[in-house]
């Protein structure tokens, strides 16, 4: 009976305790850090991958930075397909090590590829149990490979570099993009990101570095324009990017205040006119100066009137900016429309859902801002002998 008890005990064991049977080794692992995505004709997509190069990014033969032993920190190799993942197999069939995308970062959309659509490269991400729905997304004026072979000098990877600048700025993810596609009476805003020369003065040493500035504006999954600098200033105060940001506006010619933003408060009302409704949005904003060019006495009730209503000023026109500009295309960037979805159901169901996009030229949106500056590090105190 005891050598019975034994046996079984033996079996038991040699069925749970298999060991590491299925595993797969680190070094046999490819970490892709980012992934970029082009459209090379109309049913071919290149897709790039960015591999970081242990090896590469430390000890005998490292120059810190961006540089690296010979060949630099990482890998970035790209390849066709019909499809992103006859693209990714046919780049698996000339590594030797595995595709791994669970720390992946950053998602590059070059702009052929996102003016075409790219909800379907964005649910591979769903679809794909390695990836994750806290990627960053970018879109580029160019093409996305061009990005991830950048040689950033203050980081060893361009994804790094990216997702350093883009956690500083308004950062926006797989999941944010994927719900406002899927939400009604809501449109992407996507940071882009660009390649930049260096200004040190002289030409001859300018370097390659990355930059995120600027934000691209969707319709539905496609790109529809690149918005300017005082539009893209407008998508910030709107979508919770400035916080933390300093911000500049002219208070007379040829004199400037600057301040850090501390905090944005943005509200959101309408009333129905005619049929349609009338937004108005109002954004409130506590602010701490950080230079006054202008010598403004802010002590003085006149002096900070004047300083306030300026920024106000400012605030309002770059949001009034981006707009016009993007309802006169027939996009919701800001959400009114889901704004109504929330409030009003049944009007958006019966009047407004099918004909929204037309009627977005239509809505009037007052936009109004209050201004505080509540802590003067600098109150132009002139110091006379």
């Amino acid at each position: 009976m005891k050598k019975l008890q034994i046996t079984l005990i033996i079996c038991i064991s040699l069925i749970l305790l298999t060991g590491c049977w299925d595993r797969t080794e680190v070094n046999d692992m490819a970490f892709v850090t980012a992934t970029g995505f082009d459209k090379a004709d109309e049913n071919s997509f290149r897709i790039s991958v960015q591999v970081p190069l242990p090896s590469a990014m430390g000890g005998s033969g490292s120059s810190g930075g961006g540089g690296g032993t010979t060949g630099g920190p990482s890998y970035v190799d790209s390849e066709l397909g019909r499809n992103i993942r006859e693209s990714n197999d046919h780049l698996q069939q000339r590594m030797s090590r595995k595709l791994f995308f669970g720390h992946r970062r950053i998602l590059v959309f070059g702009e052929a590829m996102a003016r075409g659509g790219f909800e379907k490269s964005l649910q591979l991400v769903l679809e794909q149990p390695q990836s994750r729905l806290s990627t960053y997304v970018l879109v580029t004026e160019g093409k996305a490979v061009d990005i991830l072979t950048a040689s950033p000098h203050l980081e060893k990877l361009s994804s790094e570099a990216m997702r350093e600048i883009v956690k500083a700025g308004r950062a926006v993810t797989v999941k944010d993009v994927l719900n406002d596609i899927g939400l009604e009476g809501k449109d992407p805003v996507i940071p882009v990101v660009k390649t930049v020369k260096t200004k040190n003065g002289k030409s001859k040493e300018d370097k390659e570095e990355l930059a995120v500035e600027g934000m691209g504006v969707f319709k539905g999954d496609k790109l529809s324009y690149f918005a300017n600098k005082e539009e893209s200033s407008g998508a910030l105060w709107l979508l919770d990017g400035m916080e933390n940001k300093t911000f500049t506006f002219p208070v007379r010619q040829d004199d400037e205040l600057n301040v850090q933003i501390d905090r944005v408060n943005v509200r959101t009302d309408y009333k129905i006119i005619n049929g349609l409704p009338s937004f108005t949005v109002k954004i409130i904003t506590d602010a701490d100066m950080m230079q006054n060019e202008a010598q403004l006495q802010l002590g003085d009730l006149k002096a900070y009137e004047l300083a306030t209503s300026s920024m106000e000023k400012q605030i309002i026109k770059e949001v009034k900016a981006l707009f016009d500009h993007s309802m006169d295309e027939g996009i919701d960037v800001f959400g009114l429309g889901l704004h109504v979805v929330i409030k009003d159901n049944v009007l958006w169901e019966e009047k407004l859902k099918k004909h929204w996009r037309e009627l977005l030229p239509d809505i009037e949106v007052k936009v109004e801002a209050k201004a505080e500056i509540e802590q003067v590090l600098n109150s132009g105190i002139q110091i006379r002998e």
